[in-house]
């Protein structure tokens, strides 16, 4: 029997979001809950907040809310690839296969040090796969989080993946490490877009139209924003010093003339919350035949995918979970995540809510996503918050309406 959600926790739930939204400690936000079944109810559908903080007269937070989705393209890039694999097109530990079809990320050698500004680098000697790209294990990161490659930015004058107008050399950055000998929070989704760009030879975003968004009826999901999205656009938020909200600019520039040139797979998607949760849905009805992916590609979401390595290896994979304020601290100290070819995974259940085996991750605005197959929900909590490995009230806020959530269904 599916879960449904008891009226005194939707009540609670509502109370949760609109009081934090009142009170001026998060931005408009979204929370929303569904089971994989796509003609029935939404187990919880909550919005509150305007949509530019602060300035009511711009609307407040609805269904049709277009987000910066981020870091959450990255599961849709996974679906993607797993499409290919299961086709044949791809193969996740076949190296030859990225040596010919992407030899830009091959010629990159692995950074030792930036000495008087001239960066040191060594020759890479192992090979790089998909399944490293797709598990963080490929030795890449973003210069804005290793103080190495940060180094090495300065000192070339690289602009990275934050700025306008991408292109390939936009991910053409030192890897750090040997693939498969480490964990670090990467550009290997970027890479598995262009991967797939250059095996199907469509444009990233017609590939998802095609093969992902439009059979399942997701429309608003899309690198190239329309006049409508920018309609109803939610305004990035930070805080000052003192904690206190703000409306800013953002990371990153949103015109249509800004974004042109290479899509990027890590963190490029616009969309609304109600769009990705009809994706989410999609994903998890793939247990069963006929979904967008294979029933065994479905069962590579939600396991443990990471190359075989010494224990110790993925270390920085905790380091990098202790930086996430939402995630419980006993899943990081003891050494319960792992991670699927999707996201980060539960080893065990967490006192949160969620039940070992799921799958979730994140976009660095603030737009949480979890799939949770043992329950049989998915949800998202999202928002346009610009503030990274700072614990955030938010946090918070989301941590109360996934327990409230849980404790409230039956």
């Amino acid at each position: 029997m599916a879960p449904t959600l008891s009226a005194e926790g939707k009540a609670k739930l509502d109370q949760i979001l609109k009081s934090n939204v009142e009170a001026g400690d998060i931005p408009g936000s979204t929370f929303a809950v569904a089971t994989p079944d796509a003609n029935a109810p939404l187990i919880y559908w909550g919005t509150a907040g305007d949509r530019h903080f602060g300035d009511p007269s711009k609307g407040q937070i609805n269904e049709d809310t277009v987000l910066q989705l981020m870091s959450m393209t990255k599961l849709v890039v996974t679906v993607a690839a797993l499409q290919l694999v299961e086709q044949g097109k791809l193969s996740l530990d076949d190296p030859t296969l990225i040596e010919k079809t992407i030899p830009e990320l091959c010629d990159m050698e692995i950074l030792t040090e930036v000495t008087d500004g001239k960066p040191v680098t060594k020759k890479r000697t192992r090979p790089v796969t998909l399944r490293h790209l797709l598990t963080h294990t490929n030795g890449s990161g973003y210069d804005l989080m290793v103080p190495l490659l940060g180094e090495w930015a300065k000192a070339t004058g690289h602009k990275g993946v934050f700025a306008n107008n991408l292109s390939i050399s936009s991910f053409q950055s030192p890897l750090i490490f040997e693939p498969g000998q480490g964990w670090n929070y990467s550009l290997g989704l970027d890479w598995t877009g262009i991967l797939i760009e250059r095996v199907t030879g469509q444009s990233l975003d017609a590939y998802f139209k095609e093969h992902i968004f439009n059979p399942i009826n997701a429309k608003t999901l899309t690198f190239t924003p329309t006049p409508k999205h920018y309609e109803n656009l939610q305004t990035p938020t930070t805080r000052d010093d003192k904690d206190k909200l703000f409306a800013f600019p953002g990371a990153r520039e949103t015109t249509l003339e800004s974004i042109e040139g290479q899509a990027s797979g890590g963190a490029g998607l616009y969309g609304t919350a109600r769009d990705y949760l009809i994706f989410l849905q999609a994903v998890m009805r793939c247990k069963e035949p006929g979904g967008i992916i294979s029933p065994e590609s479905y069962k590579l979401i939600y396991t443990e995918q990471r190359p075989e390595a010494p224990e110790g290896t993925y270390e920085g994979q905790y380091g990098f979970a202790a930086l996430i304020p939402h995630i419980h601290p006993d899943l990081v100290k003891n050494k319960q995540l792992g991670h699927s070819l999707g996201g980060f995974i539960s080893k065990a259940d967490s006192p949160h809510g969620r039940k070992a085996g799921t799958d979730w991750w994140e976009g660095i605005y603030k737009t949480f996503y979890w799939m949770d197959p043992t329950t049989g929900v998915c949800g998202v909590f999202t928002t346009q918050l610009f503030r990274f490995g700072i614990p955030d009230h938010f946090e918070k806020v989301f941590n109360d309406l996934e327990r409230t959530l849980y404790d409230n269904l039956s």
